[in-house]
């Protein structure tokens, strides 16, 4: 592969998934499920994503906005500039607790633990 590859947000596929607006951004040009990849998950003013789990461990970076995030059970809150992991088969949601602001969040997930301690 040579040059730049560059997904440019206007351009992007959005659709709605577990409650939120997602982008898929890896791996490029495919829109379903995958093994690994990264999109960009965006919850609406007062919204509350769908509480759900699946085989992938998902990582997440708050990238704007003020929310909660639910993990089987246990409730924090998050705001920009927090990561959090969720493992696999955790439960897992995430409530905007603004009315004016998106909650923004990157998303990165794959099958094995990224950045397990050894």
């Amino acid at each position: 592969m040579s040059g730049i590859q560059i997904q440019r947000q206007a351009e992007a596929v959005v659709h709605e998934e577990y409650g939120c607006a997602f982008r898929r951004i890896l791996p490029w040009q495919h829109t379903g499920p995958s093994d690994t990849g990264m999109g960009v998950c965006t919850v609406a003013p007062g919204g509350v994503t769908t509480p759900h789990s699946h085989e992938d461990h998902e990582h997440f970076y708050v990238v704007r906005g003020h929310g909660l995030v639910e993990v089987d059970g246990v409730r924090t809150e998050i705001g920009p500039g927090d990561a959090l992991v969720v493992a696999s088969q955790q439960t897992h949601h995430f409530t905007n607790l603004s009315a004016t602001d998106e909650l923004e969040m990157v998303s990165v997930w794959s099958l094995g633990p990224f950045g397990a301690n050894r």
